[in-house]
C-alpha cells in the first residue's frame, strides 16, 4: 500500500543512473518535522529496486502511473462526478520502462506523462 500511495504522490519516477551514488539531503536542525521527500524527484531509490535493476541489467527506468477515475466503468457516475468536481482516483496500473545505458528524460516530458 505504500507503493500506491507513493505513485498516487508522485506519479512519475526516474533512475538515470542506478549506478550514480545518491547525494545526502541535509536538514535544517531547527525544523520541527523531518522534511519528507515522498513527493519529490530527489528521493534515492530504494536498495530492493536498484537490486532488481542490476539483476535485470538495467541501468534506467521510467515509471508512469496509470490513474484513472474508480468508477471510470460507468459513464453516467463519470459524468455526474465531473459536475461535482469530486472524483476518487485509483491506480489502474504502471508503464515501466528500462533502458541498458544511463538515460535522462528531461522534465517537460516527464510532465507531459
Amino acid at each position: 500500500q505504500a507503493a500506491r500511495f507513493l505513485f498516487m504522490k508522485n506519479k512519475v519516477r526516474i533512475i538515470s543512473d542506478c549506478h550514480a551514488r545518491p547525494v545526502k539531503i541535509i536538514e535544517d536542525a531547527k525544523l520541527p518535522l523531518h522534511v519528507s521527500l515522498c513527493g519529490s524527484t530527489l528521493r534515492a531509490p530504494h536498495t530492493c529496486r536498484l537490486q532488481y535493476m542490476k539483476n535485470m541489467k538495467s541501468v534506467a527506468s521510467l515509471v508512469i502511473a496509470v490513474v484513472v477515475n474508480e468508477d471510470a466503468e460507468d459513464v453516467e457516475v463519470v459524468i455526474k462526478q465531473q459536475t461535482q468536481h469530486h472524483q476518487k482516483k485509483k491506480l489502474w496500473g504502471l508503464i515501466i520502462c528500462h533502458h541498458g545505458s544511463p538515460r535522462y528524460v528531461p522534465f517537460p516530458l516527464r510532465y507531459a506523462c
